[in-house]
């Protein structure tokens, strides 16, 4: 059997790759040395709990994860199986979006019923956003929140007439998440 400090070097050096970062750039992430993370990757030293621990939450994988020897292929399952889950519940936005337009072209003369599918948009944003703060990088979590905001508003503009100018509303709330985007990665990094 193995000695646990081969088995965390192994598993450091995978997520790390995995999570496609530098020796430098993990080691900024914990106030450490490249140097520091090298001896790590080669087995030559431990780190802390503490930093182990940090090391857990930036690669999102557990102690055990990180300790154990089939650490990656976990880590791998739960990826896929996360975005299975949001793909799943995205189609299913659009399973209600399609029974809705079926039902109002049925039932109804309304002459907008392909609206239904304009407002899936917004509605597939919010369970996007939801889940990228549950699983994904602030990365997953941006894009959605625009798509939101975008979709939003073509939504209300397509919906009543003569308002194009409420697009206006969507360049300063863009700015906003930019600005909010850039101040998490940097406190990210911190």
């Amino acid at each position: 059997m193995e000695n646990l400090e081969n088995i965390i070097a192994e598993n450091i050096v995978k997520n790390r790759k995995r999570q496609k970062l530098t020796q430098a750039e993990l080691g900024e992430k914990l106030n450490f040395s490249d140097k520091s993370v090298s001896k790590w990757e080669k087995g030559e030293s431990l780190p802390d709990i503490v930093t182990l621990q940090k090391m857990c939450e930036i690669f999102n994988i557990t102690l055990n994860d990180l300790t154990s020897k089939d650490a990656p292929v976990m880590a791998k399952q739960k990826s896929s199986k996360h975005l299975l889950i949001t793909l799943l519940s995205s189609g299913l936005v659009w399973l209600v979006a399609t029974t809705v337009f079926v039902f109002l072209l049925l039932f109804t003369s309304l002459s907008k019923t392909w609206l239904c599918y304009i407002y899936a948009l917004p509605v597939m944003s919010i369970v996007l956003i939801v889940f990228s703060c549950l699983w994904a990088k602030n990365i997953w979590q941006f894009l959605a929140s625009t798509l939101l905001i975008w979709t939003s508003l073509v939504a209300l503009c397509l919906t009543i007439p003569n308002i194009w100018q409420i697009l206006l509303i969507g360049a300063p709330l863009q700015i906003l998440l930019i600005l909010l985007f850039f101040l998490k990665v940097r406190n990210i990094k911190r």
